[in-house]
Formats: C-alpha cells, structure tokens, sequence
C-alpha cells in the first residue's frame, strides 16, 4: 500500500503470535499473518519474551523489549523478512573470509625459523588466535557493511517519501509525514542497536590481531628463510585485510555523511534524535576501522624494523 493512500490506518492494534505465525492487526481491521521463522529473534525467543511487546513508532511499529526486536506495519505489508540481527555473512562475504582464512591456514607451516618465547603461549597459539581473530573482524565488518547498504537504500526511500510530501497537499498531509518521519527513525535506531551489539567483537578482534601477530613479528628469525617467508605471507594477508576494509569504509562514511545531512535539517525530534545516534555509531565504525589501518602501518613498520624490506618481495 503506497503511504499517500488516506483511507487506510496502518496503525498497529493488536497481535497473536504462536510457534509458526505472528499475526498482527491493524486499526483499519486488515490482518497480516506471516511466518514466525522471518524472524529468527521471535522465533527463538520464549513465550514470556514474545508476550512483551508493545506499539511504538506512533502507532506504526511494534517493539520487543527482551530481545530488541522492532517491527513495522509498513514492512509487514511489504511481506518483508526482518533484516538479519546476527552476523551471517552472505555467499560473496564468505568468499572474503575463505580467501583471507587461506591466506593465514599456511602459517602453521611457518613456525620454522621462530625464536622460542618466554610466555606462556606458543608461537602457534599466537598464530591460531590470529587467525580466529581476522576471520571474525572480516565477518563483522563484512556484516556491519551489508546492514550500511540495506539502511541505505531504506532511509533513501524515506527521505524521497519525505521530499514528495512537502510537495503534496491534503487532509492527511501532516499525519503521513510525521509517519514516515518515525518510520524513518525506527530504521535509525534499529540500524544503531544492531551495529553497536557486534561493535564489541570488531574491537576485540582488532586488539587480538595485534597483540597476536605482534608477537609473531618479534619472535620470527630474520636469519632463517622460514621467518623470511612467513613474515612475507603474514604481509600478503595484511593486504588481503585491507582489500576488505577499504571498500568498507567508504560505505560506512557515505552513509555517516547522509545521516548528518538528515540531522541537519531539523524535521522531528524523533528523526533528530534517531539521526544523532546513528552518526554515533558510525563514528565508531569508523574509528574502530581507522585502528584496523593503524595496526596494520604499525605491523608492516615493525616487520621494515626488524626484515627491512628483505620480506617485502
């Protein structure tokens, strides 16, 4: 149903929902049914949790508190699965983290030429906690990239909705404005509390990757031809690292740029509200991003420091 089409209240009234379907009513008497499995959260989640919801968005969305699910008429009109709220990559990010795990499942065979270390952990467990650690920084990012351009694509189509209603005229004018205003905002939010749930593990990776091949750089044997080429692969997968993270933070900040334009134009208190915590949390992608460019300068001037350029070629 298109959002200038005034005869119809897509305000939420009641839902039902059981092991298969939710169900959801609204104030003009429309029923949407669909399946429970849409939505992972819901379908995970116990009969107590999925008893407490209630209406937000001024009507137009429903919200779960226990397991910070958000819904909206409009989407559930659309027949639209929720948006993923745990890190799955899709088939052309796994090809990502395959290749960038390739790159690093050689380095078991390059503990050869490594100087023994007076800590507790072994080269190797350096090296497996490395590799743990970039296969989940390059799924995270990979994910927080893909909701970028899914959130994208949404508050574009809210701001193209918004621009056409200041063009518009009519009895209903103010309230489909301020509907889609909070629609716009409810993806805000929704786009913020799922990147600031995962935004945990991208530090933890990061710290972990430099902590891990830290070591690893400082206990290889610049005399023997097996630190020389390990510290040449563990270069190479650095530039693999990269080639996933650049591309990644160019979204993030177009998208950082967008949403400080909405906020600039002071529409809605909700909007602003919505819009300066998005620009929070992109922020702090892209810091955390900027530390991932930083340690890896940091890894290549300790490797120049320690091979010269002798594992560069």
């Amino acid at each position: 149903m298109g959002i200038l089409a005034l005869a119809a209240d897509e305000r939420v009234a009641d839902i039902n929902i059981n092991e298969d379907e939710l169900s959801v009513r609204l104030k003009d008497g429309r029923t949407i049914s669909v399946p429970l499995a849409w939505y992972p959260r819901l379908l995970h989640a116990t009969q107590e949790q999925r008893a407490n919801w209630k209406i937000s968005g001024a009507g137009y969305g429903i919200h779960w508190g226990d397991i910070d699910e958000d819904l909206s008429s409009e989407g559930l009109l659309r027949g639209a699965p929720a948006a993923r709220g745990s890190i799955a990559v899709t088939d052309s990010e796994n090809r990502q983290g395959v290749k960038f795990s390739a790159e690093l499942s050689t380095m078991e065979t390059l503990a050869s030429g490594v100087e023994d270390s007076d800590t507790d952990k072994g080269i190797l467990d350096h090296l497996i906690d490395g590799e743990e650690a970039a296969t989940e920084l390059v799924e995270v990012l990979s994910w927080i990239e893909s909701q970028t351009i899914d959130f994208t694509s949404k508050i574009n189509k809210h701001t193209a909705n918004i621009d056409r209603l200041s063009k518009s005229s009519g009895k209903s004018l103010a309230r489909d404005f301020k509907k889609v205003v909070l629609l716009a905002a409810s993806d805000m939010n929704t786009f913020s509390r799922r990147v600031d749930e995962v935004l945990p593990k991208f530090k933890k990776s990061t710290k972990t990757l430099d902590e891990s091949y830290s070591v690893y750089v400082q206990s290889a044997d610049p005399e023997s031809q097996g630190g020389v080429e390990g510290i040449h692969k563990l270069r190479t997968s650095l530039s693999g690292m990269l080639e996933v993270v650049n591309p990644a933070k160019q979204n993030i900040r177009l998208f950082r740029d967008s949403t400080l334009s909405i906020r600039k134009q002071n529409m809605n208190k909700e909007l602003n509200k919505a819009a300066e915590r998005q620009s929070i949390t992109l922020e702090s992608v892209l810091s955390e991003i900027e530390e991932v460019e930083s340690f890896a300068l940091r890894i290549s001037f300790l490797i120049d420091e320690r091979f010269g350029h002798s594992a560069a070629n």
